[in-house]
């Protein structure tokens, strides 16, 4: 992948096309522009153009811009954004926010944007922060065509992730498919790698854990598995243990509140934030100091892959709300108050001047629900909202860590291949991802070594402290904190060292009010950038 920055405006006189990633189509990778554009030459119209978008695996953006029109498109999970903005007269599209917004002179922030940006970690649909900076959504295309009265802007969304329930399902032919799919997955990894190391941030999930069970099966040695956080944290506890079983080497970045203060201070934490906020969602920072010292230590090779576990659990309805499985009909409106409750609870409403009904309102307006009435097309509309939202804008968007630091990446997880292949799964088998985790686990026992117990999922174990903290009343949190501390659940932000982020008392001061850690990030990030700009 390359990740020059290109900026384009109409009018203009060139003829150029600009490819940032790699699309796979079925004879082999596109990494060159000439390559590309030769591909797009197929297709005499934008019809043509968003048909042809649909063969396009890989992770990618492209914009191709002619005398008169430009014509732009991200992949299914918009792990390459585009941002775009009119502005008397022009039209400019760019990889880079700031660039556009610089362009049309926004220096205030949208008032609704700013709240939903502090409740969910993102602004929804094609906003931004800026009322007149824009985004590509996941799955989506534009052209811009000059004519005499300015440019004038249409968009598309040529791929959806929509669930379609089977009338009837034969499990074992399922499940063997679904191996067959993660082994053309993995493949497709592996021929993109070619021999380069391959880096697995490796967690206390599954989904890493899959990652680095297929690459043993499938015969790949050059790998990297690393974690992070305090010493004796049950994360890195599992990684070590799941890395000692498949004979990966293993490399621990130790945080702590002093290096966090440390690494806050500097110019280059505020870069990387701003760069890969994207003015539209919180900026990865979980993986950054951690990919900072794994540069500055030599541990990683100049030329590595940094392969994420994102987002195996969501693909597989690790997401769905458990109210689908306990009621027969359901309608939008069910829809958007799902979404609303889980997804806008960074912070209480009650610090926020637009109401829950108000959100729910605009969540509706976003979802293209034309309807939810079963239970598995509401959860079919709830994932699409979180699969379009939460997923392409803030967790595919980490991956911006690597490229700040001039790594290259992949998300097997979120192949194309893969994403259709849970298109067709029944809910039943994506209760609770339950199936998707038999599967793992399968794997994982026949190519671990020595002790191949089910380890399960460690930040499982501290979401449940977090809520038996959240919902007990006090007289029984001190009781309950020791019995979770006795049994190795620590707290997850004592496992990272993130109160070193700010000056003593202020993170106490934030959590006391119900703000959570990526709350307190979309916070502080929101003053910050008040102040620069």
């Amino acid at each position: 992948m390359s990740f020059s920055k290109i900026n384009f405006s109409l009018p203009s006189k060139q003829d150029y096309l600009s490819l940032k990633g790699v699309v796979y189509l079925d004879d082999g990778y596109i990494s060159c522009p000439e390559d590309f554009k030769e591909f797009l030459s197929n297709y005499s119209n934008f019809q043509g153009l968003i048909e042809g978008l649909m063969y396009c695996h890989g992770f990618f953006s492209v914009v191709y811009q002619s005398a008169d029109q430009i014509f732009a498109a991200v992949d299914h999970i918009r792990s390459q954004p585009l941002f775009y903005g009119l502005s008397d007269g022009k039209f400019f599209i760019s990889e880079d926010a700031e660039w556009v917004r610089q362009q049309v002179g926004d220096r205030e922030m949208d008032s609704v944007a700013r709240e939903e940006f502090q409740l969910a970690g993102y602004v929804t649909g094609a906003d931004t922060l800026f009322p007149n900076v824009k985004q590509l959504q996941a799955g989506e295309c534009l052209i811009a065509r000059q004519t005499e009265v300015g440019p004038v802007v249409e968009t598309h969304r040529y791929y959806r992730f929509l669930h379609q329930e089977p009338a009837e399902t034969n499990e074992p032919d399922l499940r063997a498919e679904l191996d067959r799919v993660t082994v053309r997955v993995m493949q497709r990894l592996i021929d993109y790698a070619d021999g380069r190391q391959i880096v697995i941030p490796l967690s206390g999930g599954y989904d890493s854990r899959l990652i680095a069970t297929m690459l043993k099966r499938l015969g790949y040695d050059n790998v990297l598995s690393f974690t992070y956080g305090v010493p004796g944290n049950k994360e890195s506890d599992y990684s070590k243990r799941v890395a000692d079983a498949l004979g990966l080497r293993w490399h621990f970045v130790e945080y702590s509140e002093s290096l966090w203060c440390e690494a806050w201070q500097t110019a280059e934490r505020w870069e990387y934030q701003k760069w890969a906020s994207g003015w539209n969602s919180i900026a990865h920072v979980q993986d950054w100091l951690a990919v900072q010292k794994l540069k500055q230590g030599g541990v990683v090779e100049a030329d590595a892959i940094f392969v994420p576990g994102h987002s195996g659990d969501f693909i597989a309805g690790g997401h769905i709300p458990s109210v689908t499985f306990k009621r027969g009909s359901f309608s939008p409106v069910d829809v958007g108050e799902a979404v609303q409750k889980k997804h806008y609870t960074l912070a209480p409403m009650k610090l926020f001047s637009i109401s829950p009904a108000q959100w729910t309102q605009r969540i509706l307006e976003i979802a293209e629900i034309r309807r939810s009435a079963e239970p598995w097309e509401f959860a079919s509309a709830f994932e699409k909202w979180d699969w379009q939202e939460r997923q392409a804008k803030f967790i595919c968007n980490s991956v911006r860590v690597y490229e700040f630091y001039g790594y290259d990446w992949w998300m097997p997880l979120w192949d194309l291949e893969f994403m259709r292949f849970w298109e067709g799964v029944p809910l039943a088998l994506r209760k609770g991802r339950e199936w998707y985790i038999a599967y793992v686990s399968g794997v994982y026992a026949t190519q671990s070594t020595g002790s191949v117990e089910n380890l399960g999922n460690a930040s499982e174990q501290l979401y449940l402290r977090y809520m038996l903290e959240k919902l007990l009343p006090v007289s029984a949190k001190s009781a309950v904190k020791v019995l979770l501390d006795a049994l190795g659940m620590k707290h997850q932000r004592t496992a990272q060292g993130w109160e070193g982020w700010l000056p003593p008392g202020e993170f106490a001061r934030y959590l006391n009010q119900g703000i959570s850690i990526n709350g307190i990030l979309a916070m502080e990030f929101e003053k910050q950038a008040r102040v620069a700009l």
